[in-house]
Order: C-alpha cells, then sequence, then structure tokens
C-alpha cells in the first residue's frame, strides 16, 4: 500500500490553515481581554503588538503554503522558525495581558 503524494501536500496545507485559524482565535481573544480591561497604554501597546504578530503568523503560513507549490527547501526552516517565534510571542502577550 503506498501513500498518495498529493494527500500529503493537501494535509500540510490544511494543518497550515489550522495554524493560521488558531492564531486567529487566539489574537481574537487577546483583543476581546485587552478591550474589556480598558485601552490603556498597556492595553493599546499589547493590542498592536498582538495584531502584528498575527499578521506576521498569516503571512508565513501563506508564504510556506505557496512555496510548497514549487518545492523550495530553504522556506521551511525559514518558516517554521518564524511560526514557533510567532506562536511563543502571542503567549507571552496573552500573559502579560493577563497580568498587566
Amino acid at each position: 500500500m503506498s501513500a498518495d503524494p498529493g494527500a500529503q501536500a493537501e494535509r500540510t496545507r490544511l494543518a497550515w490553515r489550522r495554524t493560521a485559524l488558531a492564531a486567529t482565535v487566539c489574537a481574537l481573544l487577546l483583543a476581546r481581554l485587552s478591550a474589556t480591561r480598558g485601552l490603556d497604554v498597556a492595553g493599546t501597546v499589547g493590542l498592536s503588538l498582538t495584531a502584528l504578530v498575527w499578521l506576521g503568523l498569516l503571512w508565513t503560513a501563506q508564504h510556506r503554503i505557496r512555496a510548497m507549490a514549487v518545492s523550495d527547501p530553504a522556506v521551511v526552516g525559514r518558516t517554521l522558525t518564524a511560526v514557533a517565534l510567532s506562536c511563543v510571542g502571542l503567549g507571552l502577550l496573552g500573559v502579560l495581558l493577563i497580568l498587566a
């Protein structure tokens, strides 16, 4: 039984879409938390950083999906690092907003 090579690309593309969706949910929850606490200076900075990290993650996911079509291995390392940093950044921003 051999695996379908076309299915692997589709699963990877769907995984990137799920990652982007999860980041969107996290960004919206952070925005809601910031809005309920009032938009003071810390909330505004946190919300701005959240939006930047979220946009960076979306751009990275889309860039990786497009790179899969041309099989560019150099993109893989850069995008994985960027996504990992974005996820850690969203987590840290969430902790900072909760503690602030």
